[in-house]
């Protein structure tokens, strides 16, 4: 640890990262800790000494200055100060430690994509109905969050402090990178398309591991993990408010709509129209009675939409 840095530390000019990082090298040995009580002793003695000597400049010069004195004081000043700093120390350390164990939880709301910005500086984009529950800052060994939905990340690379995204399926343990997570709980789906980086998945039914690569996407099924290439990023276009019809199903673009326009569908067909979309787009700032006019360019289907309600009915 470099010592302008540990001087930042002492005189409450560090930054947050430049404080964390003064924090675990604390951690790691007592030596450390002997060696910032040296380096702060030092330093406020220079402090004082520099003091005095401005003093000293401005008084008369026919006085004189007993340095043993100052140098005694100086000791038992530097004493106390170490003290003070030293329970300071461990108390702020364990304010840190409450405040690391607490939790905050944002849900993006039906009808709507929102982004969460993280304390470490890790972008988080959620899509409509999604939820991601985080620490308010991350002072562990790692930087630990929950999803429970579709969330596309850009995590700040920090090579001593792993970013883990924990789901009911995989944790994904972040080595610097941009990707999509899939986590739907109540539907048994979940998914991770790496878009930029690396990215590890281990299950957590089996402890497999799968190392992910970019233009990679890996599914779980019957509870092992599947990869394959990822052909394009259509799919990941709904942060820009953009639906990719390519390769749905009519029932998985359903689930769609009703997610991005917060709406509930109602299917009242025997057997679902034939859909099988290999282009597409829809925006969703278009409404979605323009979206099901699209679809019905495709699909053998009508639709009737209940002006009190707002319910969807498939026809």
């Amino acid at each position: 640890m470099e010592d302008i840095t540990l001087l930042k530390f002492i005189r409450n000019e560090a930054t947050p990262q430049e404080l964390d990082a003064v924090l675990d090298w604390l951690d790691a040995s007592p030596e450390n800790r002997k060696y910032l009580n040296s380096l702060d002793d030092t330093d406020f003695a220079l402090d004082l000494w520099t003091r005095r000597l401005k003093d000293t400049q401005r008084a008369p010069a026919a006085r004189r200055l007993d340095w043993r004195r100052i140098v005694r004081w100086t000791t038992s000043a530097a004493a106390v100060i170490l003290l003070g700093l030293g329970s300071g120390f461990f108390l702020y350390k364990h304010q840190m430690a409450q405040i690391a164990g607490q939790r905050l939880e944002t849900t993006a709301p039906k009808g709507q994509r929102m982004q969460v910005k993280l304390g470490d500086g890790t972008s988080v984009w959620l899509n409509a109905g999604s939820s991601i529950a985080y620490p308010p800052i991350f002072a562990g060994k790692e930087r630990r969050v929950r999803l429970s939905g579709e969330a596309i990340f850009e995590v700040v690379h920090d090579e001593n402090c792993p970013f883990v995204v924990e789901t009911f399926a995989c944790d994904a343990r972040v080595l610097g990178t941009r990707f999509d997570i899939v986590a739907d709980e109540d539907a048994g789906t979940f998914s991770a398309a790496l878009l930029e980086g690396k990215l590890q998945l281990v299950n957590r039914m089996s402890d497999e591991t799968v190392m992910m690569t970019p233009n990679e996407i890996v599914r779980l099924r019957h509870g092992k993990l599947y990869r394959q290439q990822l052909s394009d990023h259509d799919d990941y276009l709904w942060p820009e408010g953009i639906i990719s019809l390519k390769g749905l199903s009519f029932g998985e673009l359903m689930t769609k709509l009703e997610r991005a326009f917060n709406v509930r569908i109602v299917i009242k067909r025997d057997q679902l129209p034939d859909a099988n979309f290999g282009w597409g787009k829809i925006a969703v700032s278009s409404g979605v009675e323009h979206a099901l006019e699209v679809l019905q360019c495709a699909a053998d289907f009508r639709y009737e939409i209940d002006k009190d309600s707002g319910v969807i009915t498939i026809l």
